[in-house]
């Protein structure tokens, strides 16, 4: 009997958004690979209630906008290790970047990335951040943990001085490299560190598969509107596909 109601659960997981009513032990060892967020006109779990109000809120950085006002597409991501997914508000464009909602202890918590390249590892709790604006070029990982996103790794470029290569061909760009406290002046931004790059793999990229943000399945943030109505809308039920690993 117990093989057949395990056999029950699986085939509800399948089906994605009808299967709302997992008991609970099930549902701590469970990372579906496809998760229904609104089902029959709300939302299907206490997490997705609290992303959405939280949404709908002005943001911290842009305190005359909402943050359904500047984002607008979203998704999930299992990124630390517990079964609640993230939420990841995915870059509008450069000045933006994105948002990652984590919810510990019934509380949102919010990580912001500068620009829009960043990228996770599945339930590792590690999102890394590349990207470069006016020469500043940096390489950042955060682990997510308890709540709490604190930076692991920082290797950052700054443009010292910039050679005009129409005019000289035999120049390149002079950068200070900053990391652990310490900076390296270097010749040309190809050169990128080997042995910076070496702990940066010891880290993260060597833990798992990493996961590129722009690859989320994801929706339009409309539906988090108070009195936003599937009716509008040619599906009833919304499902967002995971990666899990």
């Amino acid at each position: 009997m117990r093989q057949i109601c395990t056999f029950f659960v699986i085939a509800l997981l399948l089906v994605g958004c009808r299967n709302t009513n997992k008991p609970k032990q099930e549902v701590e060892q469970d990372y579906p690979s496809e998760v229904c967020v609104w089902k029959n006109g709300q939302w299907t779990t206490e997490w997705m209630q609290k992303y959405a109000e939280y949404v709908r809120n002005y943001d911290r950085f842009h305190s005359t906008k909402r943050i359904i006002d500047i984002w607008n597409s979203w998704g999930l991501a299992y990124i630390d290790n517990d079964t609640i997914p993230e939420m990841v508000l995915l870059c509008p464009c450069e000045a933006y970047g994105n948002k990652v909602l984590s919810i510990y202890k019934g509380e949102v918590k919010e990580w912001w990335s500068w620009r829009c390249e960043a990228t996770y590892i599945s339930r590792s709790g590690l999102i890394n951040n590349h990207d470069g604006h006016m020469g500043d070029y940096w390489d950042k990982v955060f682990e997510l943990k308890d709540g709490a996103f604190k930076e692991i790794y920082n290797h950052t470029d700054k443009l010292y001085k910039s050679y005009d290569k129409i005019n000289d061909t035999t120049g390149a760009d002079e950068y200070y490299c900053y990391f652990r406290g310490d900076s390296t002046l270097r010749i040309g931004f190809e050169e990128d560190c080997k042995e910076y790059r070496d702990i940066k793999n010891d880290i993260y990229t060597s833990v798992g598969e990493v996961i590129s943000f722009g690859s989320i399945d994801h929706l339009s943030t409309s539906i988090f509107e108070t009195g936003w109505s599937p009716e509008s809308v040619s599906k009833e039920d919304y499902t967002l596909k995971l990666k899990v690993k």
